[in-house]
């Protein structure tokens, strides 16, 4: 027994047909032939000096359009012209908008705005406005969150450095333009050039020489996946 098979349903296609690159001197002559091809169909088309793209627009019929074109402005800055059949009117006054705005041809004088300028630029605007205030917390340890800091100084203590790693590992921070190495031992203890710290915090001071700073969140160490994490976040 034979299964049918459904057969896939095919989008239709936007643009319905086109006629590309016909010169001028052709729609002259034969324009009630492109007249019949064409019909009344709307659509965007394109006017090319040579080929150079000079203008772009729009139509509800297309074939006025063009032969409007003999007879304005721009009839001495075209050789060359193309359709493109709009399946449905709608659409085409976004099209036309995004070509021109692509394109930029020196023929359109005013850029054409699209029905719908759309949320992404101020989508994009916040998404960076919080990219850089988590960037300047991590460079300039602006932790504002007493509970979270009070949090890791209980939870984080000198008592839970000691045995944090198996092996020597490896500390890091970037702080103004300088990267700083440490060394956490074992024995909780951190090694920073020839001094020897007993928390992360010490080891901070004696880089950011403020008062004010928390080591656990300060200092950036490798985790299982290779991956720098905070060494508040860090476990064997």
């Amino acid at each position: 027994m034979r299964l049918s098979r459904r057969k896939k349903k095919v989008p239709r296609s936007l643009v319905i047909n086109r006629l590309e690159k016909v010169s001028k001197d052709l729609f002259r002559r034969y324009y009630e032939l492109i007249t019949e091809l064409v019909s009344t169909s709307p659509g965007v088309y394109a006017l090319y000096d040579s080929d150079e793209l000079y203008y772009v627009g729009k139509s509800r019929d297309l074939r006025k359009r063009v032969k409007q074109h003999l007879r304005d402005r721009h009839l001495k800055s075209w050789t060359h012209f193309s359709f493109y059949l709009i399946r449905r009117v709608e659409h085409i006054h976004e099209i036309e908008s995004l070509l021109v705005r692509i394109s930029s041809p020196k023929g359109n004088r005013v850029v054409p705005k699209g029905k719908h300028r759309g949320p992404l630029l101020g989508q994009l605007k916040r998404l960076i406005r919080q990219r850089q205030k988590q960037e300047l917390k991590e460079l300039f340890d602006e932790s504002t969150a007493k509970p979270e800091v009070s949090r890791h100084r209980s939870s984080n203590s000198r008592r839970t450095l000691e045995g944090l790693v198996s092996h020597r590992k490896t500390l890091y921070r970037n702080y103004k333009g300088r990267k700083y190495t440490a060394a956490l031992r074992p024995n909780g203890t951190i090694l920073m050039g020839k001094k020897k710290y007993s928390s992360p915090t010490a080891a901070a001071k004696a880089v950011v020489d403020r008062s004010q700073v928390n080591g656990w969140n300060f200092w950036y160490i490798e985790d299982v996946n290779g991956d720098k994490i905070r060494l508040s976040k860090y476990r064997e």
